[in-house]
Order: C-alpha cells, then sequence, then structure tokens
C-alpha cells in the first residue's frame, strides 16, 4: 500500500473545509498525500451529515400559519352555530312553556256538583264538555287569539239529566 497513510480527524476536516471553499479535489488530494476517492467520500459524507443537521424538522416549536389560521376560522364557525342553536333552544322552552300553561289549565279540577238538582241523587259523573265562544272578543279572534269558555258537563246515573257547573265556576282557556 504504497502511498496511503493514517489520516487524523482533524485533517479530514481541513481537507473537506478545502473542497467545499472550492478548491479542486485533485490538488486538495495531491498536496495532503491522499487519494481522490477518499476525498470525494468525505465530502459526501460531510455534506450530508450538514443537511442532516440543517434540517428544520427537528424538535422544537413549529409554527404554520396556514393550519392556525384554519383553526381560528372554524373555531369563530362553531361559536357562531353555539349561539344560534342556543337561541333556537331558548325559543322552544318559551314555546314549551307556553304550552304547558296551557295543559295545566286544562287539567285543572273542575268542582263536581254535590248531588243532581234534578232529583237529590248523590253520585255524579264527568260527561264531556262543550266549549263557548265569547262574541265580545272579536278582535282577539280576528289576531289569532281565541278565547273560549270549556263547560264541564256532569250526568246523573239515576235519572239521567245533564248537571252543567255553575257558571261561575267555569274556566276560560286560551286556545
Amino acid at each position: 500500500m504504497k502511498g496511503y497513510r493514517y489520516v487524523s480527524i482533524k485533517e479530514k476536516v481541513l481537507i473537506v473545509s478545502q473542497v467545499i471553499a472550492g478548491g479542486k479535489i485533485q490538488l486538495v488530494a495531491d498536496k495532503h498525500r491522499v487519494s481522490r476517492p477518499s476525498v470525494y467520500a468525505w465530502a459526501q459524507r460531510a455534506l450530508d451529515a450538514l443537511g442532516e443537521a440543517l434540517k428544520p424538522d427537528k424538535r422544537g416549536p413549529k409554527f404554520k400559519k396556514g393550519k392556525l389560521e384554519v383553526k381560528d376560522k372554524i373555531a369563530t364557525e362553531q361559536r357562531i352555530e353555539i349561539e344560534k342553536l342556543k337561541k333556537t333552544i331558548a325559543k322552544r322552552e318559551k314555546e314549551i312553556e307556553s304550552l304547558r300553561e296551557k295543559i295545566s289549565l286544562q287539567k285543572m279540577d273542575i268542582p263536581r256538583p254535590l248531588k243532581c238538582p234534578h232529583c237529590g241523587f248523590e253520585k255524579i259523573y264527568k260527561n264531556g264538555t262543550y266549549k263557548i265562544r265569547i262574541e265580545k272578543f272579536f278582535e282577539r279572534l280576528k289576531k289569532g287569539e281565541e278565547k273560549e269558555i270549556v263547560v264541564q258537563q256532569f250526568i246523573c246515573p239515576y235519572c239521567k239529566s245533564s248537571v252543567p257547573i255553575p257558571e261561575e265556576k267555569r274556566r276560560v282557556i286560551l286556545f
């Protein structure tokens, strides 16, 4: 192995830096008494290591503006959608409450007569209802607010006669 010798790491770094600086490989190899293929190999390995060391995918925070802007945009759209849904829920809750009030009015216990006014029998049963529209609320009826009086009827099983409740105990229901 004539002409080859051991080359230290410091000398290899010096040879590679001269090649990277623009020196001709043949001249640098002859000057330091090393083979050209060795200089090519060292230079290539050094450039690969530099490229690997300077890659942007090393550890640390990476902020990509495009992704953050998209996330912010999606978050604002979702907040707007949530507000719309909250308004819709509030509106539906009001409707539910008004319907519950109407149902509670309809389910109110109607006072039952104690006895039949015709024969005096004490067992009286419910026998349906009927509605009476009030004529003096004609303007409200045109607007869509119907006011009706619901009258509960009762029947006597003994004499088979209808027994309505007194007018002062009738209730007004909004429909």
